[in-house]
């Protein structure tokens, strides 16, 4: 593994740069379900906004922020998915997928699947040992990625938050897995 990318099978994870941002806006720019649905806003900037936000900060211990780009060469040679992830948070023994977007013309061909079974947790053991928990929070109107997290066998915790999305209340539940659980026969 280089510093700048980690290979699972056909997935390979890149740490994004500034050069990258265009390609990072190209999949927010093409995941509009996301975009009009779960968060409710238009695309526009976030790629630079989630390259230049600080994790979040802890007393006692460090968040690292990973954020990346996500190329399957079983699907596509270019880059199909961003991810955020902030390891270390909200404990040394948790990483949290902040955001995990992939376009919509390669959805439901298995890769959030496989990115939150085998190729996250597998990141996760070799470049942070200490992870022991991989937690998602979802809107609850976010369907499709609940379907997934459930197939994917994530545990719902009794941690939520209530949002205000432009003046709408919305829940968003947080799930978790153990990093060295193996993935679901699918």
């Amino acid at each position: 593994m280089s510093s700048a990318s980690f290979t699972h099978q056909s997935v390979t994870l890149k740490y994004v740069t500034e050069d990258d941002l265009s390609d990072v806006q190209n999949i927010l720019d093409h995941a509009a379900y996301y975009h009009s649905t779960i968060v409710q806003t238009s695309p526009s900037g976030l790629a630079e906004r989630c390259f230049h936000s600080e994790p979040p900060k802890l007393k006692d211990s460090r968040v690292f922020k990973r954020f990346m780009l996500v190329t399957d060469s079983s699907l596509s040679p270019a880059p199909i998915a961003a991810l955020d992830i902030f390891v270390g948070f909200p404990n040394y023994k948790t990483a949290s997928i902040a955001m995990c977007v992939i376009r919509e013309d390669f959805q439901r061909k298995g890769l959030g699947l496989k990115l939150l079974t085998e190729v996250i947790p597998a990141f996760l053991r070799e470049t942070h040992p200490a992870v022991e928990q991989l937690s998602i929070s979802l809107t609850e109107n976010n369907i499709p990625a609940l379907r997934c997290l459930l197939k994917a066998k994530y545990e719902q915790t009794n941690r939520w938050e209530k949002l205000n999305i432009h003046n709408k209340p919305v829940i968003a539940l947080t799930y978790k897995r153990n990093v060295r659980q193996q993935a679901p026969n699918s």
